[in-house]
């Protein structure tokens, strides 16, 4: 690391099951110049395929099998493409100002563990993963219980209302602040942005907790699914104190 801004990197391809996968990073790495060449390489094939599609459709006699193969090609490349221009959207200046804070700048220390997406008991497991994690990190036990209580809303939220195969916690600490995010798959290959209830709503209060405990909090897109995020302020002392040493790491979605 050589002390840049670190981001979150959303790469142009998926895992064996059939997952997102991110990248936290400087910008200009081994990992970031791949993903680079793998980038230009799907949005070249599929520039090639659209004009072939062309091509064809002007000629015309095509059988139903050709326009269904045809139709299952095309899909495949815009939905790389629309990978790809996601990606790139995040990189852009002004960007970075709806990414939480420990994914930006200052990391100290950080964390990441999957969970069933089809087992309640995930939401206990991420709680006590989070309570054990940030205890290590040397914060308030108020702030601890926060940020267990928030863990425990957020991926009862996602357990709930989404049909995540996993879903994924990842905690981060500054100087200044700590943060938690429950990442999801969407709901049918959605991502579904969540509001505070209002009035006499029955559902989602786990984000009045939230919104009640953290100094701020919000959502990110990943792919089709979603990252809900909450962060507070905490004072943890020098550097190194009790967190661990950050590293660059590849995330699996």
């Amino acid at each position: 690391m050589n002390g840049e801004t670190p981001h979150v990197r959303l790469l142009p391809r998926t895992d064996a099951h059939d997952r997102s996968c991110l990248l936290l990073t400087e910008g200009d790495g081994p990992a970031s110049r791949l993903a680079d060449r793998m980038e230009s390489m799907q949005t070249s094939l599929a520039g090639r395929l659209l004009g072939r599609t062309r091509d064809l459709l002007v000629a015309g006699g095509m059988s139903s099998d050709d326009l269904g193969l045809l139709a299952g090609q095309l899909a495949d490349a815009l939905a790389d493409v629309l990978v790809v221009a996601e990606s790139r959207r995040r990189r852009l200046p002004g960007a970075a100002d709806h990414v939480p804070a420990f994914v930006l700048s200052g990391l100290r220390a950080y964390s990441l563990r999957t969970f069933p997406g089809q087992d309640l008991a995930s939401a206990r497991a991420a709680r006590r993963h989070v309570r054990d994690t940030v205890q290590q990190w040397g914060l308030s036990p108020e702030a601890v219980d926060d940020l267990e209580l928030i863990t425990g809303e957020l991926v009862a939220n996602a357990l709930e209302h989404t049909d995540s195969r996993t879903i994924t916690v990842t905690c981060g600490l500054t100087a200044e602040a700590a943060a938690v995010g429950v990442t999801d798959e969407g709901e049918n290959g959605v991502a579904v942005v969540p509001e505070v209830p209002r009035g006499e709503q029955e559902n989602g209060r786990g984000l009045l907790i939230t919104d009640a405990l953290a100094a701020r909090w919000g959502s990110l897109r990943t792919g089709e699914g979603l990252t809900v995020w909450a962060e507070m302020a905490v004072d943890v002392g020098s550097p190194g104190a009790r967190g661990g040493s950050y590293e660059a790491v590849r995330e699996r979605l």
